[in-house]
């Protein structure tokens, strides 16, 4: 039987260490990673439009109410009697922070008491980026919110 040295406890070391080192890189390159958006470079150009249209929802006197309704797994939004106009346009944006391909956008469509539900039960359980984007007498708003489904 042969006897164990310091030579063969440091190279026994030595190819411990490279082996580990491949391994968490080799594990790291496998990884998928999500850009929260296709288009972010256009959207980081135009950002000043995004800054000012979250600014004029700071300001407003009664905000945009989000609520999540439980008994019906639904998402209500509100708007106050102050934006209720014929002239309200939008969109309403569900990002999926860790994978972009669960992203859904919808129309904003409110009723006559200022509401739109939108069902959110086949939504994947988890955080997810609610972006709320109008316009209103050619001003535009966006107000953001993070919501856990």
């Amino acid at each position: 039987m042969k006897k164990f040295n310091w030579g063969t406890g440091i190279f026994l070391a030595v190819t411990l260490f490279v082996i580990a080192t491949l391994s968490v890189v080799s594990y790291l390159i496998s990884l998928d990673f999500y850009l929260v958006s296709n288009d972010h470079y256009e959207q980081g150009v135009e950002y000043q439009e995004t800054i000012d249209g979250q600014q004029r929802v700071e300001n407003l006197e009664n905000p945009v109410l989000v609520l999540f309704d439980e008994p019906n797994i639904s998402i209500k939004i509100t708007f106050p009697e102050a934006l209720r106009a014929d002239s309200l346009s939008g969109s309403i944006t569900f990002y999926r922070p860790n994978n972009s391909e669960l992203d859904r956008k919808y129309k904003l469509q409110i009723d006559e008491n200022g509401q739109q539900t939108i069902p959110v039960s086949d939504f994947e359980k988890g955080r997810w980026k609610l972006t709320l984007e109008w316009k209103q007498d050619s001003l535009i708003y966006i107000d953001e919110k993070n919501i856990f489904i």
